[in-house]
């Protein structure tokens, strides 16, 4: 009942509601009156225009030293975990991240030595690779595996367990390397 007789006025008056439109360059007289132009603010640029020098500075300062922070960060949180090198075992154990880092880089070098005997010995090499080629297979294998199994823990510990075998053979073949060199060393001082 009562917005019948709200709506019933508004009908019976709206003549009178229509005088009270403001005129068209009403907003135009406003700007002149207050002797500068402001725009709104969707109409004004994006940056730094609209601080003062100091305040632009402190904000850039501001800015500079978050960035070196958020740097400073990452590069110690890689250096403790090694992200960049194992982001997937980071993301499931970042604990055993560091572990894995330093048994990759340990292989890596291993492996380099192990190419010394390339030249000398390409049928041994040929055999030692295939050899470490099984087990990294077999990690690789572990690592699609982790995502999906339920067990991550045993996952992870399986992992690590292949890349200390690989270590342990990687040993083994520079133990021969070395004692083939020595052999071939005493074959060679003997008098003829």
């Amino acid at each position: 009942m009562m917005k019948d007789k709200l709506e019933r006025f508004v009908r019976d008056n709206r003549e009178d509601f229509d005088v009270f439109e403001p005129r068209a360059d009403l907003w135009k007289d406003l700007e002149k009156g207050l002797g500068h132009k402001e725009r709104p603010l969707w109409q004004r640029p994006l940056g730094w225009s609209g601080l003062n020098a100091p305040r632009r500075m402190v904000w850039q300062i501001a800015a500079t030293i978050l960035l070196m922070l958020g740097l400073g960060g990452f590069w110690y949180v890689n250096q403790k975990y090694g992200m960049t090198e194992q982001p997937d075992m980071m993301a499931f154990n970042p604990a055993y991240a560091r572990t894995v880092q330093q048994y990759t880089r340990l292989i890596e070098d291993k492996r380099g030595e192990l190419k010394t005997v390339l030249e000398s010995n390409p049928a041994l090499y040929q055999q030692f690779a295939s050899d470490l080629d099984r087990l990294e297979k077999t990690y690789q294998n572990l690592k699609q595996e982790l995502p999906k199994t339920p067990n991550q823990e045993m996952m992870i510990q399986a992992m690590v367990q292949n890349l200390k075998t690989q270590i342990d053979l990687l040993n083994q073949q520079l133990m021969i390397i070395q004692r083939i060199k020595q052999q071939n060393n005493e074959t060679n001082k003997l008098p003829v």
